[in-house]
C-alpha cells in the first residue's frame, strides 16, 4: 500500500522499504459469501490458514476484514477465520486511489493490472493502528513516508487530509495520539531509531500535519 502510494506520489527524501506481503481488504459481506475464496482457489491458490492463500513459495495473499473496535482480532465469517484490522472500515468506504500498475517480474515477464489503494490519510490511520499493536520499526518507516507525501502534496491531490482538523474524533483521534506519543518519545524510541528515518524530521512532520490530542 505505502509503496504504491509512493509510486503514485513521488516524494524526495523518503525511505525505501521492501516487503513481500500482499494484503487485501474486503468487507465482511464479501468474506462471508465465500466468493473470493472460490476465485482464489480457481486461480491456483491454496487456502492454508483461514484468510491466507498461497500459490507457491513467495506468492501469498492475506485477506483482512474490518475490526469492530481498535484491536486486531480473528473473526469467523463464512466458516473461515479472518484477521480483522482497525481502520479498515474507513478504507472501504473512502473513495480509493486507483492506479494502473506495470510490473517487471524477476524472470523478466511484464504484467499490468489495476489496483485500488486507500487515500494517504486513511493509509496513515491504518499504519498508526498497526504500530500501536506491534510497535514495529517498519510501521514507523511507513508512517514517515506517508507524512512526507502529505507534506509535499495538496490535500485535494491525495484524497483529502483531515488529521490536521480540530477537534479530532474516532480513528483520527486514535491516530493523533499514537503519532504524537511517537514524536514525544522519538529520541529514545527503539522503533524510531531502527526505522532508518531522520527522527527530527519525523517529529516536525507530526507536529505540523497532525493536530495534538491534548
Amino acid at each position: 500500500m505505502v509503496g504504491l502510494l509512493l509510486t503514485a506520489y513521488p516524494t524526495p527524501d523518503t525511505v525505501l522499504r521492501r516487503t513481500a506481503d500482499a494484503d487485501a481488504a474486503v468487507s465482511t459481506q464479501v468474506a462471508e459469501s465465500g466468493r473470493l475464496h472460490d476465485l482464489l482457489v480457481d486461480a491456483g491458490y491454496a487456502a492454508t490458514a483461514g484468510n491466507r492463500y498461497v500459490k507457491e513459495p513467495g506468492l501469498a495473499v492475506d485477506l483482512l476484514v474490518p475490526a469492530d473496535d481498535t484491536t486486531f482480532e480473528p473473526k469467523q465469517l463464512g466458516h473461515r477465520q479472518f484477521d480483522s484490522a482497525p481502520g479498515l472500515r474507513l478504507a472501504l468506504i473512502a473513495a480509493p486511489i486507483t492506479l494502473d500498475v506495470g510490473v517487471t517480474l524477476l524472470n523478466g515477464k511484464r504484467i499490468t493490472f489495476t489496483v485500488r489503494v486507500p487515500p494517504v490519510e486513511i493509509a496513515t490511520i491504518l499504519k498508526a493502528y498497526a504500530y500501536a499493536s506491534r510497535l514495529a520499526a517498519k510501521d514507523v518507516t511507513d508512517l514517515y513516508n506517508l507524512l512526507m507525501i502529505a507534506r509535499a502534496y495538496k490535500a485535494e491531490d491525495i484524497g483529502g487530509w483531515r488529521l490536521g482538523d480540530n477537534p479530532l474524533t474516532g480513528a483520527r483521534l486514535d491516530t493523533a495520539r499514537t503519532l504524537h506519543q511517537l514524536a514525544r518519545l522519538a529520541g529514545r524510541s527503539a522503533p524510531v531509531s531502527e526505522a532508518g528515518i531522520p527522527s527530527e524530521r519525523f517529529v516536525a512532520l507530526v507536529r505540523t500535519l497532525v493536530t495534538s490530542p491534548e
